[in-house]
Formats: C-alpha cells, structure tokens, sequence
C-alpha cells in the first residue's frame, strides 16, 4: 500500500537568483520540507557564489539544479520543460533586477530565465534588490510587465535595512509570507489565479482593544488579530488595496508585509483611524474585539483593591457601538460586514445574531462560535461560521484554517448584492 503523505506532497519549484537575500532561502526550504512539500531548487550561476547547493540538496533532500545542468548529456528532454511539467507550484525568490529583465522581454539566456518563459504553472514572485536600484525607472517598468501575467501572485520587497547598510525598500519578503503566499494558491485547486479585486478598497479590523483601568490594570478582550490579518492578506493576493486597522498581532508570524498596517490600543483610536478612512473603501469588514467597557474618570493612578467596588460603580460605562454608529455613513456602494462570536448552538444563537445585524446596521455579519475544541484563538487554530444578510440568508462556512475561512468569505461577501 502506498504511502498517503507521499501521494499528497505538493512539488515545489524553487528558483534561486544571485541577490545576497539568497542567503534566508535554504530556511524557507527546510521550512517548506517540514510541511511535507516536494522541493526543488535551481540555482544561478551568481547564486552559487552565495549559498551552497550541497546544502539546498540535503535540506530538500532532493539534488540542486544548476544552470550548467541545462544541456548536460544526461538529459534526456530539455531540462527546462522537464521541471516546469514536474511543478505544482513555482517560487522566484530572490528576484533580481537582471532576471526580470530577461524574464519579461522573452531573454531565454540561462536555466532560470527559460524555466521562467516556459512556465505556465502558479508562480510566486518575491523581488531583493537595492533601494536605488528596486526604484530604477526601468526596473519598476519590468515590474508592471508582470502584473499583467494571469498565474502571477507578486509580493513587494520589504522596507528595512538592506546588506548595503542603507535604509530602504528591496529586502526580500518575509519566508512567512512566501508560506502564506503559497498557501493561498493552493486554494485555488490548480484553477487559474485570478486577481478579482484590482482597483478596489478593502478596509478591515482585527485584534482586541484594550482601555486602562487605572496605572496598573486594563480591560481587553480575547483575539489574536490573526484572522482580520489573513482577511487582508486574502484580498491583498486578490489585487486590493488593503489598510488594515489592528490591536496587538498575537502570533508567531511575520505577514504584515504589503498591506498598510496600522496598531492601535482603544476605541477611541479604532474610531479615529476608521474615520479616516470609511468613506474611501468599498468593503469594510469589522472583525476587531473591541473591550465593551471603559473608564469614564481618570486612569493615571493605581486604585487600592478595596475602594474597586466604588470605582467601577461611579467610573465604568459602555463602549460606543462603533460598527452601528459608522453605519450610519454607509454609502450606497459600500459594503459593510460585522463580527459576532457567540457561545453555544447555532440554533440557540440564530436569533440573537439576526437582532445584531439588523442593530448594528450592516449588510452582512459573520458569527462564529468560539467554545469549540481546536477552533477560535490564534494562528493554528481553526474557524468556522455562518454569513447572514438582510433578506435571511444564511450560509455555513465549514471549519477550516483561517486562510481558507478568509478567502471563502471573501467570495461570499463580493457576490453580495448591493
């Protein structure tokens, strides 16, 4: 009997081009490898002065491939054909500004370059390069070539401190959204990776708000932000501008990058950001915990645990509704989805829930119960829910990770009828 795992593996095609960011790619291999996919590297002759290849053939425990490997005697088939029919999946990481202009005007010359041309599979594409060079009139040209290419999913070099010692944009993206990138095009199902959201305004809010209690205490509620952060992240792949409006991001992960990400604390600064931006999207989806209690009167001094009682009897009061008062601005071309957690059977909660949509003004809410086992709180747990609307539709969304529950509701709410 054969072995499942192995008949399961994804392959992936690894493309490995002479910029110093190749030195962070044998990590997202070994990375890769531990998540039981089948990879590949091919490496360039310039990228061989920068990593080993003895060292991606043992993490991939598969051999490297080098550009000299292109014609060699051995080969039966063109090598180039060969492991764009063997991939799943591509990955160019780093790309450089010398590959990109051999890519998009159709240079064949090297491995690398023929696979590119060759390739029609799903490919994500993760550029390192210098920031004078990233900016270079040419190479942002090259650039926008690529965004009209139908099975490309294009991540932006990240700004930070680059191998140069300036400060810039042109570090390669972060191995974790590489991962997340290649999570999101396996959803597809080897359909064609469409960018269905171009040119469209994505605001969002996840993780919690917290208010002071007093010097030393706050009230909050339970989120990572894990899942308004996967909500952006999906409509970001898709094509969308996405500003995403966030407590503290409470997980392990590094997959902030290509969204405008802002952290705030309470309300009050949820509300503000909001406003700044809610007549400017076309979905605005509240998925942030906000604390539903504040302090009225002053925070700045530690209260004595026996004068609590008095405190909270003259000092607490609720947080605004900010989702039903926002509503209330909504333009006729916006779409606007809430969030409700909920305890208990879904029949028990259905009322509650359909009351909550109607109060808070909004066209679709999303409630999802959180006293399941392995499902609600964090980056690995799971989630899943049911999406109302106004005219009584109701749609379960079966349990699955929250990137797949993200761009399953994503589908869900841009079908709405506005």
């Amino acid at each position: 009997m054969k072995n499942k795992a192995k008949e399961l593996k994804v392959k992936i095609l690894i493309l490995i081009t002479g910029s110093i960011a190749a030195v962070r790619i044998p990590l997202l291999v070994s990375q890769l490898v531990k998540d039981n996919y089948d990879v590949r590297c091919v490496v360039s002759e310039k990228a061989e002065k920068l990593i080993q290849p003895v060292s991606l053939s043992i993490l991939s425990r598969n051999a490297c491939i080098l550009d000299k490997d292109q014609w060699s005697y051995r080969q039966s088939r063109p090598l180039h054909i060969d492991l764009c029919n063997w991939a799943d999946v591509l990955i160019m990481a780093p790309l450089t500004a010398t590959t990109l202009s051999k890519w998009v005007t159709g240079n064949a010359d090297g491995l690398i370059s023929s696979i590119l041309i060759a390739n029609d599979k799903p490919i994500i594409v993760a550029p390192a390069m210098n920031s004078k060079m990233w900016n270079n009139q040419a190479v942002q040209k090259n650039y926008k070539y690529l965004q009209d290419y139908p099975n490309i999913l294009l991540l932006k070099p990240s700004e930070g401190i680059l191998a140069c010692d300036e400060i810039g944009i042109g570090k390669i993206p972060p191995n974790d959204l590489i991962q997340l990138a290649l999570k999101f095009i396996l959803l597809q199902n080897k359909k064609p990776y469409y960018r269905d959201l171009l040119k469209k305004e994505f605001l969002i809010t996840g993780g919690c708000t917290s208010e002071k209690i007093d010097a030393a205490r706050q009230i909050t509620n339970n989120s990572s932000g894990t899942m308004g952060l996967m909500l952006a992240q999906v409509a970001r792949f898709r094509g969308a501008n996405v500003k995403y409006i966030h407590g503290p991001i409470r997980n392990k992960l590094d997959i902030t990058e290509g969204i405008i990400s802002v952290e705030i604390e309470n309300s009050s600064d949820l509300i503000e950001e909001i406003e700044k931006e809610i007549s400017n999207c076309d979905y605005f989806i509240m998925n942030a915990a906000v604390a539903d209690f504040k302090i009225s009167g002053d925070t700045s001094q530690k209260i004595p645990k026996n004068k609590f009682n008095n405190f909270f009897n003259n000092s607490i009061e609720f947080v605004p509704d900010i989702l039903r008062d926002i509503s209330k601005a909504k333009k006729e071309n916006q779409i606007f989805v809430g969030f409700c957690a909920f305890t208990g059977s879904i029949e028990s909660a259905r009322k509650t829930i359909k009351e909550k949509l109607m109060i808070k003004g909004c066209d679709l809410i999303f409630a999802n119960p959180i006293d399941i086992e392995e499902q609600g709180f964090g980056h690995l747990a799971k989630n899943e829910g049911w999406l109302f609307d106004r005219r009584n539709m109701e749609n379960h969304i079966e349990k699955t990770s929250k990137i797949e529950l993200a761009n399953n509701l994503i589908n869900q709410i841009i079908s709405t009828n506005k």
